[in-house]
């Protein structure tokens, strides 16, 4: 498998989930073996590339440093990319976080297929396991398997009568992810709003772009009955994408999971296939 970019810059706008503060993102062709991030409202910024050793905050999201510039909540892109397979990338941003759209990866990934595709004529890095791995902490447990295909299994658990079993089995293809991964929104509970506000997160949700789970409802329409554990995967995937190398064929499962122990297995797993 080559490394694999886009063919041409597109750009989509809107505001960010936690900050609330508007953003124009535009995603550029590149051929430097990652997928980086450039603040281009701040004066001579470097850009930040997408891996593990950059997360500086997992507080809702998924952070990252350059030891000077920060950008916020890049999961949903980082998803989108993952999935569709692409390398090689740069994402301009004129704000700190990315504009959440409709609370899924399914926009950007739209955005990138409108750009069209290019290979590069390098072989992709793949990352191989030789071994079973896991990683515990406290209930939060993750596995990683040799497997003939790349699958990844989530199991959500919440007390909550609504949510509170979720389990979700994908077998990674790019039109499976942007059928089944893809348009799964973000969602937070009713009980968490004030809080995530009065730690000035949360800034800019909206009916729009994430789903509210209410004590006997959800603020709007579930695109899928499983619509959380989805979203679970989509992270999950674009926390892995800090890897910077394509997964090779193996079975990830993981109970519980969030943004802080995702980007600990993907150290892991980098740890692992240098062995």
């Amino acid at each position: 498998m080559n490394r694999k970019t886009i063919n041409k810059t597109v750009t989509v706008k809107g505001i960010g989930l936690h900050t609330g503060e508007p953003c124009s993102m535009t995603f550029k062709p590149s051929e430097d073996g990652f997928i980086s991030f450039l603040r281009t409202d701040i004066k001579d910024a470097a850009p930040i590339k997408a891996l593990a050793q950059n997360v500086c905050s997992t507080m809702r999201g998924t952070n990252l440093s350059n030891g000077k510039d920060q950008v916020h909540t890049v999961e949903h892109v980082l998803s989108a990319a993952h999935g569709l397979g692409i390398t090689d990338l740069i994402v301009e941003m004129d704000g700190p976080e990315p504009p959440i759209m409709d609370g899924s990866s399914l926009p950007y990934a739209q955005a990138m297929q409108e750009a069209g595709f290019k290979e590069i004529p390098l072989p992709a890095p793949i990352l191989t396991l030789n071994k079973d791995i896991e990683y515990k902490e406290g209930d939060i447990f993750y596995s990683a398997r040799p497997a003939s295909k790349l699958i990844f299994t989530f199991l959500f658990l919440r007390n909550h009568p609504l949510v509170n079993r979720q389990e979700y089995s994908f077998e990674y293809s790019q039109d499976g992810y942007l059928k089944q991964i893809a348009p799964a929104r973000t969602f937070g509970f009713e009980e968490e709003i004030a809080f995530l506000r009065a730690n000035g997160l949360a800034k800019g949700g909206r009916i729009d772009n994430c789903v509210i789970i209410q004590k006997d409802g959800f603020s709007v329409p579930l695109r899928f009955p499983d619509e959380m554990v989805r979203h679970k995967i989509l992270d999950l995937l674009g926390d892995l994408k800090l890897t910077n190398k394509i997964l090779g064929p193996m079975h990830i499962t993981c109970h519980c999971g969030g943004h802080k122990t995702n980007v600990e297995f993907a150290k892991l797993m980098l740890k692992q296939s240098e062995e």
